[in-house]
């Protein structure tokens, strides 16, 4: 092999390329004296500030024993570790400390909440009293101690015992008789709505089933007479933790249970209406709402149109009023108030699924099919005044 130094000849065998390769060639001397010089004097320079650095941290920081330099490694690896490791320190407990300390305050407030709310008897209370008529159609503040519901006012704490006391009889009542005794009467009710199994599963009246109790004004429509009743409704959950609603009313200085507003009874159910088709008029204890897409025009004659339906979701029909008489226009005017339907005096949305007490009837001459009709607007909810 050639070294850096040795010599490009011409003589290449013929055939082969002659490669070249150019060498740089070594400086015969070193650095100068002076380069040399300046060198040493720029690493001397460097090693005597570094020097300088390492005492003045000395000073500032003193000196450092193996215990001090245990201690701090120590230290250094509590740091590291996550907070919930580090079981006893005080960042840990004071956290546990303030999460304990509020779910109390949570617990205390909900307690005083419940508390006022069971043993209030302030004697003026926000009433529902939507719907009947244009004398009656906003929700106000209502003196309790005058009008319908005064009874309620001047015996509360009685009526809530014997309101406990009703309803342990109907949850242990095994007959008929024995429920005709707790209930008021009802000229629409028919042969086997008093069997106690339609009362279904016990009905619990203590705190813990979110037992509670509303007075409420309801007042019939102004073609069923105008009638204005309190009746009290009280809400909880049965021994198998489903939801009930029952009424009570004060006839004749007693107090008595609407069995027939409780269960929601009427002539026939829902669903056997949108079935049968009945060409008579039939008591319906329904639910009821509205939209403009629902009125319609058959004829020369508009109707107006709302959803008729039952507890079940599936359980619904579409029912009309003709707006050609003036009976039809009261009927209207009234569902429109109750639901708040186009009202412009407050800026709430209409109400869905409103309970009214209405008669049906199928009407097979309107329409390419026949209609359901709303013939008559009773009242508001399912308790009768």
């Amino acid at each position: 092999m050639s070294g850096p130094d040795d010599e490009i000849r011409d003589d290449a065998p013929e055939g082969m390329v002659r490669r070249t390769r150019k060498v740089r060639k070594r400086r015969k001397g070193g650095k100068t004296k002076e380069e040399g010089k300046a060198h040493a004097d720029s690493l001397f320079a460097k090693a005597k500030d570094l020097l300088v650095g390492m005492e003045e941290e000395e000073v500032e920081m003193g000196h450092v024993d193996v215990a001090e330099q245990v201690r701090r490694l120590q230290k250094g690896k509590e740091e590291e570790k996550v907070l919930d490791d580090v079981w006893g320190t005080k960042r840990k407990s004071t956290s546990w400390l303030w999460i304990i300390l509020a779910g109390m305050i949570v617990s205390v407030v909900a307690i005083i909440i419940g508390v006022t709310k069971w043993l209030s008897d302030d004697p003026r209370q926000e009433i529902d009293l939507s719907g009947m008529g244009s004398s009656v159609g906003t929700v106000g503040e209502v003196d309790l101690s005058q009008g319908p519901l005064g009874w309620f006012h001047d015996n509360s704490l009685q009526v809530l015992a014997e309101v406990e006391e009703i309803i342990a009889q109907a949850n242990a009542a095994t007959d008929a008789e024995t429920i005709a005794k707790l209930v008021r009467d009802s000229p629409s009710r028919s042969e086997g709505d008093l069997d106690p199994a339609l009362w279904g599963s016990d009905c619990l009246t203590n705190p813990t089933s979110g037992f509670s109790w509303q007075p409420k004004l309801i007042r019939s429509s102004e073609g069923a007479g105008a009638y204005t009743r309190g009746v009290l409704k009280v809400n909880g959950r049965r021994i198998d933790g489903e939801p009930y609603e029952a009424y009570f009313v004060h006839i004749n200085d007693k107090l008595l249970l609407d069995w027939d507003a409780s269960l929601g009874l009427s002539q026939m159910s829902v669903a056997q209406v949108a079935e049968k088709k009945p060409r008579n008029e039939v008591l319906l204890r329904c639910r009821i709402s509205k939209k403009t897409s629902y009125d319609q025009e058959f004829g020369k004659v508009t109707y107006s149109g709302y959803v008729i339906s039952g507890e079940a979701s599936d359980q619904f029909f579409l029912a009309y009023v003709p707006l050609e008489a003036e009976r039809g226009k009261i009927i209207d005017r009234d569902l429109r108030l109750l639901l708040n339907y186009g009202s412009f005096v407050t800026d709430r949305p209409p109400f869905q699924n409103k309970k009214v007490t209405v008669r049906v009837r199928y009407n097979p001459q309107v329409g390419s099919e026949g209609v359901f009709e709303i013939v008559e607007f009773l009242h508001n909810g399912w308790a009768s005044p």
